[in-house]
């Protein structure tokens, strides 16, 4: 029987095909960076990082990786938004292998049986054939933590409300432990006539970043309900929302919390018509 792969979908266009480039470029983007916050103490239980092109999102991603140098866990559970595919709670894949240029990771196909029944969980591979959101992350992923982890990826509907997210969340909960690591991946607001979004057209970068830090507060400070209402009044088209808030459904609220890098295309660039914003957040565990 023909062993099931996902990916790579967009290798040599979003980020470099060529194994080797690709490890120089990860161990540049995961150097210490001007304005990030400095590794935690306590180990990481999970983070947020986005998922764009890695000329854009690299050193933003990148700066919330270098937290796992090092680290070893059992299972990876990555959520992200569907891009390309209209539907409610979470698709899980039935592949056993995710590949990237780096090499192959196994599924944790026994996580995807154990889920696939539950309310608000399918198995259904097409999302995941266009998809960016997830493979933008494994090689960082494969690049920092000790080999011998199984990878659960989740890719949440855009059709999903805040019920079809608690089901999700309900759904994973048992699956989090200290051998689990949790990673969403999302980009924050996405602003221009090519996005459908131009809220304000005087001081965009400091109206974007505002924009943007009223939801990252809300998330830091374990918000669920907060943070769906900010980003149902302001329209903040953040496309990891639900990821998020399956997210805040699944973390305790005992944990240490940071905002590690941020930037903006726009930044860049220097392209204020269209920007996309660009945020690695950090929740580990308290001192004991």
């Amino acid at each position: 029987m023909k062993t099931k792969r996902l990916g790579p979908t967009v290798a040599g266009s979003w980020y470099p095909a060529e194994p080797e480039e690709l490890t120089r470029q990860l161990d540049d983007y995961l150097r210490t960076v001007d304005g990030a916050t400095d590794a935690p103490e306590t180990p990481v239980v999970a983070l947020i990082a986005p998922h764009a092109g890695y000329v854009y999102s690299g050193t933003v991603a990148g700066a919330g990786f270098r937290y796992l140098r090092g680290c070893s866990f059992a299972r990876v559970v990555l959520l992200g938004p569907s891009h390309h595919a209209a539907f409610q709670g979470a698709a899980l894949p039935s592949a056993s292998l995710y590949v990237t240029p780096l090499g192959e990771v196994p599924i944790d196909t026994a996580a995807v049986a154990r889920l696939a029944d539950l309310p608000g969980m399918t198995v259904n591979d097409r999302p995941f054939q266009p998809e960016h959101c997830l493979e933008m992350e494994i090689p960082f992923l494969q690049h920092t933590l000790v080999p011998g982890w199984r990878l659960l990826p989740v890719l949440i509907g855009g059709a999903s409300g805040p019920e079809g997210c608690s089901l999700v969340s309900d759904a994973l909960l048992p699956l989090v432990g200290p051998d689990t690591l949790l990673v969403v991946s999302s980009d924050f607001t996405h602003f221009g006539p090519r996005f459908d979004f131009t809220p304000f057209r005087h001081d965009v970068p400091e109206k974007i970043r505002e924009l943007d830090m009223g939801a990252v507060d809300r998330i830091l400070a374990f918000d669920r309900v907060g943070f769906q209402r900010y980003v149902d009044r302001t329209g903040a088209t953040i496309c990891g929302r639900r990821a998020i808030d399956v997210l805040l459904g699944v973390l305790p609220g005992n944990l240490e919390t940071s905002l590690v890098a941020y930037d903006t295309s726009g930044s860049i660039t220097g392209d204020w018509v269209h920007s996309v914003s660009y945020a690695s957040l950090s929740f580990q565990s308290r001192p004991d």
